[in-house]
């Protein structure tokens, strides 16, 4: 978009490059709703309880990891929902707010949950971190410990 907003520009490149850009937006659009509406189907068609927009997102991954799509196709429609993020949890929270009476009532086991859950996250990372950063030490073979076993 920034070649269209150039003073020096053409008009044939301007045209050019806010096609190219609305392009790449419409396509990652097209790949995420894909991956979507496919999470969907099979959420409602298995008898599993994990919603479709978790499924889509496992697909979108495995899609990914296994480079069958490159993400430079996705990657300005990423771009665009991480950075308005904020205005597409709005709805949710109005959504908690409707149930503030219920919140009202449990707000101890929210709290000590939130908590408890957090220093549980706490630990088990600190543990994982440890034990995976843990330089793992190989003894050395040399020729006089050969010469002590072999005697």
């Amino acid at each position: 978009m920034k070649h269209f907003l150039a003073k020096h520009a053409t008009i044939k490149h301007r045209l050019y490059s806010l096609y190219y850009t609305l392009f790449s937006y419409g396509r990652g659009l097209i790949i995420l709703t894909f991956c979507l509406w496919i999470g969907n189907i099979i959420s409602k068609t298995l008898p599993i309880m994990i919603p479709g927009s978790i499924i889509g997102l496992l697909i979108l991954f495995f899609l990914l990891a296994f480079q069958l799509i490159p993400t430079c196709w996705i990657k300005n429609s990423c771009n665009l929902f991480m950075r308005y993020m904020t205005v597409l949890f709005i709805p949710a929270a109005m959504g908690i707010m409707d149930t503030y009476s219920l919140l009202l009532d449990n707000w101890v086991p929210i709290i000590f949950g939130c908590i408890g859950g957090s220093i549980i996250v706490l630990f088990l990372t600190a543990f994982l971190t440890e034990s995976l950063h843990k330089p793992r030490i190989k003894p050395a073979i040399t020729a006089t410990n050969n010469k002590e076993n072999q005697s």
